[in-house]
């Protein structure tokens, strides 16, 4: 699901991080929607409910110091830990780290470290973590599209996952708007939220047939402060930006 995590416009934590939410949401909604309109009333005002439940719990996730850790559809794993206002996303060769004094991009011993700006680099992100990790911003801007898209259904349930209860959402019917030759638009998905507001895992697959899926298989309430360092022994190099990716 490698054009989704492209989509993410910045990665920065506490109000930065949920001003994204907001970008990331109208960018989709504007692509998903395309030039159709809304459809009937009764199925945007349940899926507007079923939104708002969602924008409420990962509105949450800005102001939670935890760790958590993901298992990709590729088999590898991505660690999430966040101490706000800091963030790292730690994955099988990379890390990357927001900090208001600056970001940080690793490829195994070698780390970029640059003055942090108002938004992240989506690049250095998918470099550290793969293509398919889907970040809380990304999941709702998912959620938030698929509310105003004409003929979508959303369903919601209750889950355990990694011990952690969980709100989930259910999304389909999305490929009805998409442009005939969009292999790239999503065409269904499902995201779950645990009550504290931590994203708990999201599945998806794009029109093209391509499907990608995240879930938490381990969670702490704690963080570990040198995630948001550079690993130990590696080469760092001052720069004015993160390396294009």
């Amino acid at each position: 699901m490698r054009p989704l995590i492209r989509t993410l416009t910045g990665t920065g934590s506490g109000t930065r991080r949920v001003a994204s939410l907001a970008v990331t949401g109208a960018v989709l909604g504007t692509a998903l929607m395309g030039c159709g309109a809304i459809g009937a009333i009764s199925n945007v005002v349940d899926s507007a409910n079923t939104l708002s439940t969602f924008a409420d719990r990962l509105g949450k996730s800005a102001d939670l110091t935890f760790t958590a850790t993901y298992k990709t559809s590729d088999g590898g794993k991505v660690t999430l830990v966040q101490e706000p206002p800091n963030s790292a996303f730690i994955g099988p060769d990379g890390r990357y780290v927001f900090t208001p004094d600056h970001m940080l991009f690793c490829e195994k011993k070698t780390c970029t470290s640059a003055p942090s700006a108002a938004t992240g680099d989506a690049g250095a992100l998918t470099a550290a973590t793969g293509p398919g990790f889907v970040t809380p911003e990304l999941a709702l801007g998912f959620v938030t599209a698929a509310a105003v898209v004409p003929g979508a259904h959303i369903e919601s349930e209750e889950k355990e996952i990694a011990g952690q209860n969980s709100l989930c959402a259910t999304a389909s019917g999305l490929e009805a708007v998409a442009s005939p030759d969009d292999s790239e638009a999503p065409s269904d998905f499902t995201v779950c939220v645990t009550e504290t507001g931590v994203l708990a895992s999201f599945t998806g697959t794009l029109t093209s047939g391509e499907k990608a899926s995240i879930e938490l298989v381990g969670f702490t309430d704690e963080a570990d402060a040198k995630a948001f360092e550079a690993p130990d022994g590696a080469e760092v190099t001052e720069a004015t930006g993160l390396p294009t990716t």
